[in-house]
């Protein structure tokens, strides 16, 4: 398959917030499979705003194992910005303009894009990354809202924008072609989906663990989280890893006719006490080793 080929495909492009990749090297998906084998990738960033900034400049996490196949060759990158400095690296499509979604908007592309986690939210005026799209579909929280548990550590469902996902192939399939942004934050804190619902232990675990992110528990005492809590912790983010890829599985099979190339990956991981602290927002492996698919629609 030629450049022109894939530069000429509709394109797909989630990101799994949050995500470990160990979480999603023992989950089931057999939807992400179809696009390819699970790539363990290093990420450009430890936190939603500086990594989404680098993958809408093509800047996707680096595989660790170097080139990754992509329509019947090897590539070591998808998208390779005109701003890059000069590489003799493989990539697959090269852009000009400051953003993905610009190029892909100025080739007549429908670009559309949807979030669920704060950083998206249009309506609050210091949130850049959702005016880079023409079109922009926000289903989480106010940003402004009260930060309580109550607010946090809550079922979701129709806060989560893969269950929204007639909607969004609808919108796609109204033009010749598209690029679709989805921010899926079921993976991130607090992990609930309709497969990892709330329960009073979960609760609990939760509430503890929104401590230890802000720094207002040290991992002792009380409201320390012992290995089997972080365990329980963890399968919850297992769940809502299986079943964001369940509601994939409905998106892909909407926007299969139209043989898109999808991209799959986590923005970081998260760090449970490995090296001596809890969430993300600084370097340590958990935080910047993800998950990487990567593929074809309806290529086998």
């Amino acid at each position: 398959m030629t450049n022109s080929d894939l530069a000429d495909r509709s394109v797909v492009l989630v990101t799994l917030d949050s995500c470990r990749y160990d979480v999603a090297a023992s989950a089931h998906t057999p939807n992400l499979a179809k696009l390819g084998p699970l790539l363990r990738a290093e990420s450009p960033g430890t936190y939603t705003l500086p990594t989404h900034a680098a993958l809408f400049n093509g800047y996707l996490p680096r595989p660790a194992s170097g080139p990754f196949p992509l329509g019947g060759r090897g590539v070591d990158a998808i998208w390779r910005s005109a701003a890059a400095r000069p590489s003799k690296r493989s990539s697959a499509i090269p852009f000009g303009g400051p953003t993905l979604m610009a190029h892909y908007a100025e080739r007549g592309y429908r670009v559309l894009g949807a979030g669920g986690v704060t950083f998206f939210d249009a309506s609050e005026p210091a949130n850049s990354l959702p005016g880079l799209f023409p079109e922009f579909l926000y289903f989480g929280r106010p940003a402004r809202s009260a930060a309580t548990a109550e607010t946090r550590i809550t079922d979701r469902e129709e806060q989560l924008p893969l269950a929204h996902t007639r909607k969004l192939a609808e919108l796609c399939l109204e033009a010749e072609r598209f690029f679709l942004f989805v921010n899926c934050p079921s993976t991130h804190i607090p992990y609930t989906t309709p497969w990892s619902p709330l329960t009073d232990r979960s609760r609990e675990l939760l509430r503890r663990l929104y401590l230890l992110h802000d720094g207002r528990a040290i991992g002792s005492g009380e409201d320390a989280l012992e290995d089997r809590d972080v365990q329980a912790l963890l399968q919850m983010q297992r769940h809502a890893l299986e079943w964001a890829d369940s509601r994939l599985g409905d998106l892909f099979s909407r926007l299969g006719a139209r043989r898109p190339l999808v991209v799959v990956c986590a923005d970081h991981g998260e760090e449970f006490g490995e090296g001596g602290r809890f969430g993300h927002g600084h370097p340590h492996p958990m935080v910047s080793t993800v998950p990487l698919w990567c593929g074809l629609l309806g290529e086998g």
